[in-house]
């Protein structure tokens, strides 16, 4: 009993240290600077980071979220990962015990993470991802996981394959199909199976999901659209009332002759043309929104793939792979009992 609550204390301060090890493997790895031997520093000002602001999860709360330095806002995702990495291992322990399998999963775990915010981040997985997960397949050829070699070398090559046809008619990137190649050989073909169904029913029901926010996004911005045009519209309109006011000013200053009636005529002038340089000056603002909506329409159309619209399929196939580490035997069974095997 003493011995399994020293393994959890183990797991959730080892997993805590990984996982800020992760949040800089996270930042650094896209920008080329993995093998930096630069010290942590602040993204804002650069400033390097003390030891003890560097604690994990514990130095945001004192710090409040904030850069000792600069006062910068630090994002909520680096405790996040933190913690979501020192959870896993601890539920890795919990269910698999002392053997070789939670150090395999212990390491497969803080992989995903680091494939998910990556591809979540820049639309890639790194294939120093891939490699790791790569490994960790081929030393489990050993009798260690209980999935024999068959099994292993089926699920590397029957969702891959048919997702690299997929991919060379531009309907998946290359990532993707090889993170399914080597969860393939690091589980078997059962649970990649199992991997691409829950990774396509959740990527299908976020992906619907998604697309209803943006039209109505969309819509949305339409009606904020009409509204300016009506405005403009408006404008427009009133400069022309504003000219045939000033018009018949004019022609009633040529029949009235008296000083008292040129007073009056020429305050009202003075008024309406006021307001003429004021509508003037609205429509002048008006324009130059339209002028910047359409500049920034051309901007998207440019784009092949316009920001926010795309959506990264990497995260899906993590979150499947975890679900069916702790749930893959029971799924799979419970299945098979529905066929009747």
């Amino acid at each position: 009993m003493g011995l399994n609550v020293l393994f959890y204390i183990l797991s959730a301060l080892t997993g805590l240290a990984i996982g800020s090890f992760l949040n800089v493997v996270i930042y650094r790895l896209p920008k080329g600077q993995f093998f930096s031997k630069a010290r942590s520093f602040c993204p804002n000002c650069g400033a390097q980071i003390k030891a003890y602001d560097n604690i994990p999860v514990l130095s945001y709360i004192i710090l409040r979220g904030k850069c000792r330095n600069c006062k910068a806002h630090i994002s909520l995702r680096y405790p996040v990962i933190e913690l979501l990495n020192c959870i896993l291992w601890i539920v890795n322990f919990a269910v698999f015990g002392i053997s070789w399998m939670t150090l395999i999963y212990d390491i497969l775990v803080s992989v995903l993470i680091v494939i998910a915010m990556i591809d979540f981040d820049t639309f890639e997985i790194p294939d120093s991802s891939n490699i790791t997960i790569l490994l960790l397949g081929l030393i489990t050829f050993f009798p260690i996981s209980g999935v024999s070699w068959q099994s292993k070398l089926i699920g590397c090559v029957c969702i891959s394959i048919p997702m690299l046809i997929i991919a060379l008619f531009g309907g998946m990137g290359l990532g993707d199909v090889k993170l399914y190649f080597v969860l393939g050989l690091l589980f078997g073909w059962q649970k990649i199976l199992l991997i691409f169904l829950i990774s396509v029913i959740v990527g299908g029901i976020f992906s619907v999901i998604y697309m209803i926010i943006q039209k109505k996004k969309a819509q949305d911005d339409e009606e904020n659209s009409d509204s300016e045009n009506s405005l403009s519209d408006e404008i427009v309109e009133d400069e022309k009332s504003s000219e045939e006011k000033i018009n018949s000013i004019n022609i009633d200053d040529s029949e009235n002759q008296t000083s008292e009636n040129n007073f009056v005529n020429d305050q009202e002038a003075k008024d309406i043309k006021s307001e003429s340089c004021q509508e003037e000056e609205r429509d002048t603002i008006a324009n130059e929104s339209q002028s910047e909506k359409e500049n920034s329409d051309e901007d998207e159309d440019e784009d092949d793939i316009p920001k926010g619209k795309a959506i990264p399929f990497g995260p899906f196939i993590v979150l499947a792979s975890i679900i069916t580490i702790y749930f893959g035997d029971l799924i799979i069974n419970a299945y098979t009992k529905l066929l009747g095997f």
